[in-house]
């Protein structure tokens, strides 16, 4: 990366943004994480020490890892860790990164729950992001938390060991729920499933698609696939007064609604629209089972 050279912390962080400008939507937020990465520093010492200088080793690193992000890759692969809930979550390539809009789902959740003790289901739980978060923000909780990849499954372990959640949240490998035990019932069903449609992989962010893994990311042609197979498993699955919290395309809500509302008639289904406007979420509650 060219730069000018910079002495101080801030005037690196400058020169990553210019870097950035053009293939970030957030290069300043970008160029100091990447920096407080380097630099060892948190947030606010980062900005207060600025005028302090950066030594060469740590302004060439802190160089390398923008033109890693300025070739796509998202920043919480490059430093190993995202915030999620008020959790550091551990994050690499065997995972989604934790995004904004779940933090909404999961909180969705704690909205109806917090107080309770329901057993809760997460389907697809990837780095474990979504586990960590509600054990943390509904303590009597306990969470069985399955994904199909082992390797997803590991990074999730690390994170649930490493933030003390081992007593609250139960890891199974499957797919969906074919290896829950027979007898197993939710109160809570959340998913953060694959739901990008194959018919509409090239309007992805380029970063995300080459580096997030596919599998995590893609739903079949209209992005539904998985949670077809998902919704066809839950009756045998929910307990009655239960509830389902499910992340998904803008463009999947209404057909995703309506596939949970043909399942449960009864029940009250809504879309619920994330932070930017966008109907990201079904919420189905006051489940009858079958």
């Amino acid at each position: 990366m060219r730069s000018p050279n910079p002495r101080t912390i801030a005037e690196a962080i400058e020169a990553c943004r210019d870097r950035l400008r053009s293939v970030s939507p957030t290069p300043w937020l970008d160029a100091r994480l990447l920096a407080q990465y380097v630099t060892g520093l948190d947030a606010s010492a980062v900005i207060a020490y600025g005028d302090t200088s950066i030594d060469t080793r740590r302004r060439s690193r802190l160089f390398e890892l923008a033109e890693r992000r300025a070739r796509g890759e998202p920043v919480a692969y490059i430093i190993g860790r995202k915030s999620f809930c008020g959790l550091e979550m551990a994050v690499d390539r065997r995972a989604l990164v934790p995004r904004p809009e779940t933090e909404e789902l999961v909180l969705a959740c704690v909205d109806d729950w917090a107080g309770h003790a329901p057993a809760i289901a997460e389907i697809g739980t990837g780095s474990g992001a979504i586990a960590c978060a509600l054990a943390h923000l509904i303590p009597q909780a306990h969470i069985t938390a399955s994904d199909i990849s082992a390797e997803a499954l590991e990074l999730a372990a690390h994170n649930v060991n490493e933030l003390g959640f081992a007593e609250q949240v139960t890891l199974v490998q499957s797919s969906l729920f074919a290896q829950f035990p027979d007898d197993a019932r939710f109160d809570v069903v959340i998913a953060n499933l694959p739901y990008v449609g194959t018919d509409n992989l090239a309007e992805l962010e380029a970063g995300v698609r080459d580096h997030e893994p596919a599998q995590a990311l893609l739903g079949g042609p209209d992005g539904l696939d998985v949670y077809r197979r998902l919704v066809g498993q839950l009756p045998e699955r929910v307990r009655s007064g239960s509830a389902l919290y499910f992340e998904c395309a803008p463009r999947s809500a209404d057909p995703l609604r309506s596939l949970v509302v043909a399942t449960f008639t009864s029940a009250q289904t809504e879309i619920k629209k994330d932070a930017a406007g966008l109907e990201r979420m079904v919420i189905s509650r006051s489940i009858v089972s079958p």
